[in-house]
């Protein structure tokens, strides 16, 4: 998974000036692009002066209802719907069902997408 810290262009100029290095040494490190010394530091003092750690995930629509499910429409086409009050979760493609979990653990839930992804 791709990760960077996002900073907002005043931070760029205080990391810029504190250690006397260009714009795109910056960017190389906050992309990790680089895995110097320096490069640690800069992260370090764009996490300190306020930079949040990003990451880069495919889009996966989530629809939490009232009803107390949610539902997770996959690029493929499969669709994962998770019950809250009884805790199972099915997948479906193409209308029908094709992985069913009782009591599904959140740590699960990742390995099921996974699986839903590879339906064809």
């Amino acid at each position: 998974m791709k990760r960077f810290i996002a900073i907002t262009d005043k931070q760029r100029d205080l990391i810029t000036g504190a250690f006397g290095v260009t714009v795109r040494m910056v960017r190389y490190a906050l992309t990790f692009e680089r895995d110097t010394d320096l490069a640690r530091r800069i992260r370090k003092l764009a996490l300190q002066s306020g930079g949040v750690m990003m990451c880069v995930t495919k889009e996966i629509e989530t629809i939490h209802d009232a009803d107390g499910k949610m539902t997770q429409l996959m690029p493929n086409g499969a669709v994962i719907e998770l019950d809250h009050s009884t805790g199972n979760a099915t997948v479906y493609y193409k209308g029908e069902p094709r992985i069913e979990v009782e009591n599904i653990r959140v740590r699960e839930i990742a390995s099921l997408q996974s699986a839903a992804l590879k339906l064809r």
